[in-house]
């Protein structure tokens, strides 16, 4: 093996060591708070790429438009938008659907936090898993 290479397989190495800690730790934490619900769906979390962090941002508001897939806190349920749509003045149920996969209704932005966070090394993780940084 040349130089570089070594030098290359050492980094990566090194870098595949510190992410699998750092889901570990990241997965320990999970569990030790209770955020495995922190983000109900994925590869995103309540339909956004970059989690919510603000109550709003998981509720219904008039006037606010919604896109398909978008997730929300709602009568103690998760609902999920049918499509795309401005909502009227009241809330219409036939724009969303129950959310199945679970029946965990309670938004707390700690928890998503920590959930994304897991999700992102162990991303990161498996990309290095499959050789994409060498």
């Amino acid at each position: 093996m040349d130089f570089k290479k070594e030098k290359r397989f050492k980094l990566f190495s090194g870098l595949t060591l510190i992410f699998s800690l750092l889901v570990v730790l990241a997965g320990s934490l999970v569990k030790a708070t209770g955020a495995g619900m922190g983000c109900p769906d994925w590869p995103k979390c309540y339909g956004y790429w970059v989690p919510p962090l603000d109550e709003e941002q998981v509720q219904w508001q008039s006037g606010k438009t919604f896109e398909k897939g978008q997730i929300i806190v709602h009568d103690n349920k998760l609902l999920v938008a049918k499509e795309d749509f401005l909502p009227s003045a009241a809330f219409d149920e036939s724009q969303w659907e129950q959310y199945k996969k679970h029946d965990y209704a309670i938004f707390k932005p700690e928890h998503t936090i920590i959930e994304y966070i897991n999700r992102l090394c162990g991303a990161v993780l498996g990309v290095m898993g499959h050789g994409g940084f060498l």
